[in-house]
Order: structure tokens, then C-alpha cells, then sequence
């Protein structure tokens, strides 16, 4: 097994999926869960990471995590938890006399969503900039969706930012940040290009220095190719 391997994350509690490139000769099964304790805000004694479908363990914590049966490149880990509560991403769990379906709440009077359809505010302003918009929106995230299918850990690309010069880097993050339902890409510079550490105040994502990465979104992203020079 080699010293580094790729692996990724999902949470369905969070909705939450990522992934990365691991030290596993160096990380602990305990590092990696004080990782997925601070990247997905679940008490480590609640976390249950699974590993098909195998759960690892906390009384295996001390072991490496090269040291783990059955992990090899591209593996997902499964994180889910003991507790019911920490599922504060899905409103659909909640008790029965909390939830409000879409046709009844339409009904009602003096909601903000009355009062917006009332004044033609928001989204339901009925402009042809409005229409325009959610058009380019719609056309934006089918181009990022593709664009991720072709982008993997490890690749060598170009940075093509609007305002900005062209930067080179290699993608060592692919996926969500928490908080943002959308795909980032982190991008490791070897020189002081960028605006980020791999972290974003609170959650490290990866490890670089001070400056030397950024989370960009993948329309802005290029694949080098072998023949391409910089």
C-alpha cells in the first residue's frame, strides 16, 4: 500500500461528500476521526465510520490507518452517528407536527412567501433579466457538472480566475465546504498565489501553507494536459 492514498467521505447527515489525499502511513484511525470530528461537527464519541460496511472501530484508534484491512485508493468511508440529533441538515427528520408540506404552506396568508408573490419580489419578480439569470445559473451548474467528472486528486491544472493571471497548481480537494452546497476545488500552489492555508477559519480541508492554496470553483479550472506547457 502506498504511504498516501486517496479516499472519500460521505455523511448523509450532513449531506456532505469530499474527497482527498490521506498520509495513512502517518495518521492514526484516531487522527482520522478527530479529522471527521472537526470537518463535520459530530462529537467523536457519536461518530460511526463505516468502511464497507464495516464499522472501524474506536478501540482501534492507536493503529495506523495503513494498517487497516481492506483500504486501499478511491475507498469511501461512510460517516454516520449514534445520535439522531446531529442530523441537522435534514429537515425531513423532523417530527410529524413540525413539518409543513409545500401545497398547504402555499395556502396560507401573511407568509413570506405571500408577500412576496404579492409584490412580485425575489424570485418571483417576473423580468426577462430574472429569467436570463436563473438561464445562466442553470447552464453554469451543468458545465461544473461535467468539469467534475474529469478532475481527480492529483492533477495538474491552471487557475483561469476572472481579474486575475493565470495560476498553475495541483487539486488536492475535491468537494463540499461545510456550510456551501456547492463542489470546490482545493488547489495547492508551490508559491504564495493563492488566499488560503487549506483552511477557512474554522475546518482544514488539506495542509499548505499560508497562501500557497485556494478553493475555486470548477468552471474556472483547466486540465493540463501532457502536451501543454506552461
Amino acid at each position: 500500500m502506498s504511504n498516501e492514498i486517496v479516499l472519500k467521505i460521505e455523511c448523509k447527515l450532513k449531506s456532505f461528500h469530499c474527497k482527498r489525499r490521506f498520509p495513512i502511513c502517518e495518521w492514526s484511525l484516531g487522527d482520522f476521526r478527530s479529522f471527521i470530528e472537526q470537518l463535520l461537527d459530530i462529537s467523536i464519541e457519536n461518530l460511526i465510520i463505516l468502511l464497507h460496511s464495516q464499522e472501524l472501530t474506536i478501540d482501534r484508534d492507536q493503529d495506523l490507518m495503513c494498517k487497516i484491512e481492506n483500504l486501499h485508493e478511491n475507498d469511501t468511508i461512510s460517516i454516520d452517528s449514534h445520535r439522531p440529533s446531529d442530523d441537522i441538515d435534514d429537515v425531513n427528520k423532523l417530527p410529524e407536527k413540525y413539518r409543513m408540506s409545500d401545497e398547504i404552506y402555499a395556502q396560507r396568508k401573511g407568509t413570506l412567501r405571500d408577500y412576496l408573490q404579492n409584490h412580485k419580489l425575489g424570485k418571483y419578480r417576473e423580468t426577462q433579466s430574472s429569467n436570463n439569470n436563473q438561464q445562466r445559473k442553470q447552464q453554469l451548474r451543468e458545465i461544473n457538472r461535467l468539469k467534475l467528472k474529469e478532475l481527480e486528486i492529483g492533477m495538474q491544472i491552471s487557475v483561469n480566475e476572472p481579474m486575475t493571471n493565470r495560476k498553475y497548481g495541483e487539486i488536492v480537494y475535491i468537494g463540499i465546504l461545510r456550510g456551501i452546497y456547492d463542489e470546490f476545488i482545493g488547489v495547492l500552489f508551490d508559491g504564495p498565489y493563492g488566499d488560503s492555508n487549506g483552511c477557512d477559519g474554522i475546518i482544514r480541508y488539506f495542509d499548505a501553507k499560508r497562501k500557497h492554496a485556494s478553493f475555486i470553483r470548477p468552471e474556472y479550472i483547466e486540465i493540463l494536459r501532457n502536451d501543454m506547457n506552461k
